[in-house]
């Protein structure tokens, strides 16, 4: 995956119906995007007007909607397949 940046990171908001739709591959996709959010905006060199311009979509982690985000896939990732060795 390509490192996005600036206000390219944003990502949109996505419900659980719409999480369990996704194959695992593009859940672990959406979980390595939202880890690469940045953690707020005091530490980001993005502009006021930046942030304003992605308006609903989820861009730091010190947001409530990242954090929500983050539970809802790990509550359908943990329902998923996967290897044990």
């Amino acid at each position: 995956m390509k490192k996005k940046s600036g206000i390219h990171r944003a990502m949109s908001r996505m419900s659980i119906e719409e999480l369990k739709a996704l194959n695992t591959k593009a859940l672990l996709a959406r979980l390595k995007r939202l880890r690469f959010c940045e953690d707020s905006p005091t530490h980001s060199d993005l502009t006021d007007e930046e942030i304003a311009s992605v308006g609903n979509l989820i861009l730091f982690k010190s947001d409530p909607a990242w954090a929500t985000a983050y539970r809802d896939l790990k509550q359908v990732l943990d329902g998923r397949e996967h290897l044990e060795f």
